[in-house]
Parts: structure tokens; C-alpha cells; sequence
């Protein structure tokens, strides 16, 4: 991973993060997914489900909570920018990994990696996109399941 790329945690909510796992995940996933020379900073945000969905109405226009939201915010190539901000709705996320039988760490993990994708430019707005990147993620975090 290029020394330039960083990761900061902001936690609007008691929420108990795998912060480690998080860290190795980003590390990973970066090494995949950067250009030579990219740099800068990625903050994850944990939060409520009222912060999400204002954020979700403000700018897509949908006046509901989800469980994820990434914003690409300045473009590559300086130490000090902040190349994007990656929403988690620490509530969605308990309810998601409750309904669907995953643990909630691997629910946060499946997030971020989501969220992180979307920040590299991938999107799942057709069925052939969607795979793909759907495909990446499981990639990813086999490859973290792996280092451990």
C-alpha cells in the first residue's frame, strides 16, 4: 500500500467496531484497487440513522436511512487531501446483519468494502457492473479471511 493512503475512523455512536480488521481490510483493498502515486485520505464515518438519511435525501435524493453511502471528495495525487468519506449507519448495519444471520462485524466489514469500491470507481447500476463488483468484494474479503 503507498505510505500516502490513510484511513481515519470518526464513530458518531457507541457502535464496537473490528478495527483491525477494518485497517487490513483497507490495506488490502487498496493495494488492489490504487495507481501508482495515488495518495491521500479516506475517513469512515460511523453514524445514526437520522445522520444517513439526511444525508441520503440531501444528496440522492431518497428520505430513508440505509446502510451505506460513500462520497468521492477531491481528486488524487496530494498527501493531504481527503479523497473521500464512507458512511456506515451503525443501527442499519446491526438490523441488516440481524436479518440476513451474518455477525455484526462481518456486516461492517462487508461495508466498508462496499463503500470503499464505490470510492475506486466501481458501481453496481447494471447487472454486468453490479457482478463485478459485487465479485471484487467477495475478493476482498476472502483475502482478508486469509491474512486472518
Amino acid at each position: 500500500m503507498p505510505e500516502t493512503m490513510r484511513l481515519v475512523v470518526f464513530k458518531e455512536t457507541r457502535a464496537r467496531l473490528p478495527i483491525g480488521r477494518i485497517r487490513r481490510l483497507f490495506s488490502v483493498l487498496v493495494r488492489g484497487e490504487s495507481k501508482a502515486g495515488t495518495s491521500g485520505q479516506i475517513n469512515l464515518i460511523i453514524c445514526t440513522d437520522s445522520r444517513i438519511r439526511s444525508l441520503n435525501r440531501r444528496f440522492r435524493g431518497i428520505d430513508r436511512a440505509t446502510d451505506v453511502l460513500s462520497f468521492n471528495l477531491d481528486s488524487l495525487g496530494r498527501v493531504d487531501s481527503i479523497l473521500g468519506e464512507i458512511y456506515i449507519s451503525a443501527p442499519y448495519a446491526t438490523r441488516q446483519a440481524h436479518r440476513l444471520g451474518r455477525g455484526l462485524y462481518d456486516e461492517y466489514l462487508l461495508l466498508f468494502c462496499h463503500g470503499l469500491l464505490h470510492l475506486f470507481g466501481h458501481d453496481h447500476d447494471i447487472e454486468k457492473r453490479e457482478r463485478a463488483m459485487f465479485d471484487l468484494q467477495t475478493r476482498y474479503l476472502n483475502a482478508l479471511r486469509r491474512k486472518g
